[in-house]
């Protein structure tokens, strides 16, 4: 396989031509917003996700976004649709971590964090798997069922990857990608 093929979860290979500006791979958040809007595909959505995120330092991940020019609200069955691909095998789990800090960290898109708790727990919990829920399809299976409010989500005590007196330091940044003409 090349560097720019992957296996998904199905065992289909697939290959990808994210954007590249300069040296950096880019996501693009209008890419997510037309997933969500069921524009476009997971498999066209992983494609795009995939190699933004890079690792700086054990402690530090930078992901390259390009942010989109209009306000979108996130809704629970957009998270629900996420959920879904990645089940179905079409969006790698750990996608949902660069996902994730994208909503977190984006400008444009929105939801009610106090009209929907629910959501802006699990979009946390994505961004950051090694603090909150580690990204396997069990978990994800798990997100899906408290987004579709089947089980409760769970009151957090220490967070549930770490150990009892244990410290976990994650710092994740944002490199902005403006959009040009």
């Amino acid at each position: 396989m090349s560097d720019n093929t992957w296996l998904m979860p199905t065992g289909r290979s697939v290959h990808w031509q994210s954007r590249v500006v300069g040296e950096l791979i880019v996501m693009r958040e209008q890419i997510l917003r037309q997933f969500f809007e069921g524009k476009t595909s997971a498999v066209e959505l992983a494609r795009d996700v995939s190699g933004s995120t890079r690792q700086s330092t054990p402690t530090v991940s930078i992901t390259s976004v390009e942010d989109m020019g209009e306000d979108f609200q996130v809704t629970t069955d957009m998270g629900v649709r996420l959920c879904d691909a990645v089940l179905a095998g079409d969006l790698p789990a750990e996608s949902l971590r660069t996902i994730g800090f994208a909503l977190e960290a984006s400008d444009r898109f929105h939801w009610d964090g106090d009209e929907d708790e629910v959501l802006a727990c699990v979009i946390a919990d994505w961004s950051c798997p090694e603090i909150n829920y580690t990204l396997t399809l069990e978990n994800v299976a798990r997100f899906r069922a408290w987004l579709m409010r089947i089980e409760p989500y769970p009151s957090k005590g220490s967070p549930p990857n770490t150990r009892r007196g244990e410290r976990t330091i994650s710092v994740h940044e944002k490199k902005v990608i403006r959009k040009t003409f």
